[in-house]
């Protein structure tokens, strides 16, 4: 039969990713876009002094570096977009799941009180939570 728990309170910092892969503003936009390409990561978290500051997407990243053969130096703060999906540490994990859904992301920056960056969550890392504490009886 189906069984449902309801009310996991399973929080987001204690199953976020605590070892990131990032870029600054003022990386080079190559350097950044190698990164991104090594990592296989879609986005990069942009931090400055720990703080996050914005986004690097993979798409943006490749049109801008692709296009700016004439530009000497462009930088990710040429292309980042602005912070504007974010979870906090304290945030249940169910809420990471409907933003990822709601946004058509695969990971979110996890971000503290003080605009400090802590973590991300993946869909990994969801995946992960579901199948050690399974929502429904399902699995075989």
């Amino acid at each position: 039969g189906r069984r449902t728990t309801r009310g996991s309170d399973m929080k987001i910092s204690d199953h976020m990713t605590r070892k990131m892969v990032t870029v600054t503003p003022d990386t080079p936009l190559l350097k950044a876009v190698q990164r991104l390409q090594e990592s296989k990561l879609r986005c990069l978290p942009v931090v400055q002094r720990g703080e996050l500051v914005g986004l690097l997407l993979l798409g943006d990243a490749d049109t801008a570096a692709l296009h700016d053969v004439q530009n000497p130096g462009p930088t990710v703060a040429d292309v980042m977009r602005p912070p504007s999906i974010q979870v906090h540490p304290s945030h249940l994990i169910e809420h990471a799941a409907v933003m990822m859904l709601k946004f058509d992301v695969r990971g979110l920056p996890v971000v503290d009180d003080h605009g400090q960056l802590v973590g991300v969550l993946t869909v990994s890392d969801l995946l992960d939570v579901l199948v050690a504490h399974p929502p429904i009886t399902v699995w075989g």
